[in-house]
């Protein structure tokens, strides 16, 4: 099939489960229906893989978005998040050693497998690392990429009923064309910047980095026009989708319950200590649960603007969590490998 055919078919499937989402009232409905029209699609059978200029593109915008939402006032907040940040590392190690010990004993999965497939985030990172290892490099995607599913799917509806109540859009102004060509030179050049040096996710680290200096400075103000958030959500979504891309139904099939597992007793983890933080810091509920939420940075940061959240508070907890990851992934890996390797050595015995 024609390359150009096969876009212009993916954009249009996710474009629709957007819009059919939007129509129906979900929440995070531009992200989370193109997310799931793009999957069955995948599943179906049509390559469903974009470009990767396009996604940029998406991630450039949704870094600019979020960084539109910091404030000097929403930073005042910010004397708090060493205490939830603290939280937050006792809630990925509390995630690691509960999903791989299900893995393990419930599901029956390899040592390394079940390790790297709890490791909350950073799929590209941990699939890296895991390649030295004995993982089953598909297993460990699959399951990663359908917990981060499952979190745009489900994640929306659990704010919903935690709030009772869809939270209320936001009612900052759009910038003018002048902020506008600001954002635009600087997020670009920030997010080229960040790649440069390896930062994870980086053109939307960038951006987003510039974007909250800009207005956090009180050098631009006001959001980009809603089109161009919904043009990257829907991108975005599709790229969560694309990821099921070639991927056989039976395979999935077969390691579907022990993911929708792992995902469970990880959501009630990060659940639990969510609600503890929030209540001894201050900070909203639902904003804690996205902040501690295990799934990838780019979706969760997403979230936090389709939900019309305090998207510095969630960036910060996010990008904490990507980097204690790739701190201290590598050193746990050897530890926990070496482990299995005395541990079967002595069974042999």
């Amino acid at each position: 099939m024609d390359t150009r055919l096969r876009l212009a078919g993916t954009i249009l499937i996710a474009v629709l489960g957007g819009g059919l989402a939007t129509l129906a009232g979900l929440p995070a409905s531009w992200l989370s229906g193109a997310m799931i029209a793009t999957t069955a699609a995948s599943l179906a059978g049509w390559d469903t893989r974009l470009p990767v200029r396009l996604l940029d593109v998406g991630f450039l915008l949704i870094g600019a978005a979020l960084g539109a939402g910091v404030t000097p006032e929403l930073l005042q907040g910010a004397l708090a998040w060493p205490i939830s940040l603290a939280g937050l590392a006792v809630t990925v190690g509390a995630c690691i050693v509960a999903v791989r010990l299900f893995l393990m004993r419930v599901a029956g999965w390899d040592r390394d497998t079940a390790f790297f497939s709890a490791v909350p985030g950073a799929l590209s990172f941990v699939l890296a690392v895991a390649s030295e290892t004995k993982a089953d490099l598909r297993q460990v995607a699959a399951c990663q990429s359908i917990r981060i599913f499952l979190l745009v799917a489900v994640l929306p509806a659990i704010i919903i009923a935690v709030e009772a109540e869809a939270p209320p859009p936001g009612i900052q102004a759009v910038a003018s064309l002048a902020d506008l060509g600001i954002m635009a030179l600087a997020c670009a050049a920030a997010g080229l910047l960040a790649r440069r040096f390896g930062l994870p996710a980086a053109l939307l680290t960038g951006s987003f980095l510039a974007s909250a200096s800009l207005h956090g400075a009180g050098v631009v103000s006001g959001t980009l026009p809603m089109p161009l958030v919904i043009v990257a959500f829907v991108m975005l979504g599709g790229l969560i989708g694309s990821r099921f891309a070639g991927t056989n139904l039976r395979f999935i099939a077969s390691i579907l319950a022990a993911s929708v597992g792992a995902f469970l007793v990880a959501a009630a983890v990060a659940l639990a200590m969510a609600v503890a933080i929030a209540t001894v810091v201050g900070v909203p509920v639902d904003q804690a649960i996205v902040a501690y939420a295990p799934g990838g940075l780019e979706a969760m940061m997403s979230l936090s603007l389709a939900l019309n959240m305090d998207t510095a508070f969630v960036a910060a907890h996010q990008f904490a969590r990507f980097a204690g990851i790739a701190l201290t992934l590598p050193l746990l890996a050897r530890r926990a490998t070496a482990r299995g390797r005395a541990e079967s050595s002595g069974d042999d015995a």
